[in-house]
Formats: C-alpha cells, sequence, structure tokens
C-alpha cells in the first residue's frame, strides 16, 4: 500500500508542477499573482475559515462536533456556505487590488487560480497522503504504544483501504484544482466586466461543488465512487458551461 500511496503523491507533484510550466511557457503567467494566490487560498481557508470554525462548530479534543452529529443537514449547509464565502471572497478582494494597480489580464486568472488550487493541493493532498502513509507504516508495524492511540474506526478504515481508493483521492484533488482555476475565471470575468452576477455565481457553484464531499462526510453518501463520479460530472459540465460563456466575449 506504501508503494501506491508514494506513487500517488509523486503524480500529483508532477502534475502540479507540469500544469505550472505550461502555463508559464504559453500564457506567460505572473509567478507573483500565482504566490499570491497561494498566500491567500492559505489565509482565507486554513487561518480565517478555520477560526471561524472553531469558534462556531467548536470541535471536542476528539475531534467529534455536535452539530455535524445531531444536525448534519445544517452542518452540510454551514460548510459549503463557508468554504465558498472565504475562498470566492478572497478571490474578489485580489483582484480588486490588483485592479487599483494595473489593467487585469486573463493570465492572471489562470496564474491565481493555479496558485491557490496548486497550494491546495499540497496542503490537503500531499499532506493527507503523507498522514495517510504515517498510519499505515505504524499499523504494519503491529507497534501496540502506537496502535492503542489509534480509534477502532481509524484502524477499519486503514485495514480496509485499497489501492484504488489512494488513487480516487489524487484524482480528487486534481478535479478540484481544475475547479479552483474555473472558479478564478468567474471572479475575474466578475471583476474586470463589472457583472456581479458572475461573482454570485461562483459563490452558488462553489457551494455546489463542495455539496457531495459535505454528505459523504456527514455519511449520506457512503460510497467513495458516487462522490467522485459526481465531481467529475460537475468538473465536466462547468468546463463546458465557463468556456461557452467567457471564451465567445475574448
Amino acid at each position: 500500500m506504501n508503494g501506491h500511496i508514494i506513487a500517488t503523491m509523486i503524480g500529483l507533484i508532477i502534475f502540479l508542477i507540469a500544469a505550472i510550466w505550461f502555463a508559464r511557457k504559453k500564457y506567460k503567467i505572473n509567478l507573483s499573482v500565482l504566490g499570491l494566490g497561494a498566500i491567500a487560498f492559505f489565509v482565507s481557508a486554513q487561518v480565517l475559515e478555520k477560526i471561524v470554525h472553531l469558534l462556531v462548530l467548536r470541535p471536542q479534543k476528539d475531534g467529534t462536533i455536535a452539530l455535524m452529529t445531531e444536525h448534519p443537514f445544517l452542518y452540510v449547509i454551514y460548510g459549503i456556505a463557508m468554504a465558498a464565502l472565504f475562498e470566492e471572497t478572497a478571490r474578489f478582494i485580489f483582484f480588486k487590488w490588483l485592479e487599483k494597480k494595473r489593467k487585469l489580464e486573463v493570465s492572471d486568472a489562470l496564474a491565481y487560480g493555479l496558485g491557490h488550487g496548486g497550494l491546495e493541493l499540497l496542503y490537503v493532498g500531499i499532506a493527507s497522503l503523507i498522514n495517510l502513509f504515517i498510519l499505515f507504516s505504524a499499523v504494519q508495524s503491529q507497534n501496540p504504544k502506537v496502535l492503542e492511540l489509534l480509534t477502532e474506526n481509524m484502524l477499519e478504515t486503514i485495514r480496509t483501504l485499497a489501492p484504488w481508493q489512494v488513487y480516487l483521492l489524487g484524482l480528487e484533488r486534481i478535479l478540484a484544482m481544475m475547479i479552483q482555476v474555473g472558479l478564478t475565471v468567474w471572479v475575474y470575468q466578475a471583476v474586470r466586466q463589472k457583472k456581479w452576477i458572475y461573482l454570485l455565481a461562483a459563490y452558488a457553484l462553489h457551494a455546489l461543488f463542495d455539496l457531495a464531499p459535505a454528505l459523504s462526510q456527514v455519511g449520506w453518501i457512503s460510497n467513495p465512487l458516487i462522490v467522485e463520479g459526481l465531481l467529475a460530472v460537475e468538473v465536466v459540465g462547468f468546463i463546458f458551461l465557463t468556456k461557452s460563456i467567457f471564451c465567445k466575449k475574448q
């Protein structure tokens, strides 16, 4: 299993590097904008949003959240709304700021999206795979002191984990990165064209993309193939919608 985890991590890193290299070579993206996109993701999603989660959700030491267990529907609505609010607002603030500095360019949307989505791929995807690698190695070692630290549910999950599920995690991160780039295009166009309906659409679309994973988190969708299948269909439809609306106007 460790080999599959390592292969997935290498594949994700290669994908990210190749995407940035291609965007830099063909579209001449600004690496500063890419870096600022990464910073914006970290500040909005990993700092500010998590502070709100701590204040509102009040997770227990064992990780349990009362709202999730007692009112799963409200937890899902809260989760998808907060993710959309913080990340899309960060995009909006960035492009409004950049617009005051210079004329916005199409490549700025691509650069910011790759920075935002790229750091998310590393922070969520690679970090999750590293944690999985450590846990799987600990279970394989059969060290009693280590096993005592893991819950029964965690042990069962690790023991029944199949290789295809590891690769599915990698696919999810690639799809998520594509979504982040696409959403950035919508917010960029909202600022550039002064059409705020595009910004509202970005909020709504972001929430929609997070819906299936959120339903899975509360146990309402148990099959990961259904979650990723829905996400893949959404991504295909999103690409078609984005191209049909914006590419004709360029």
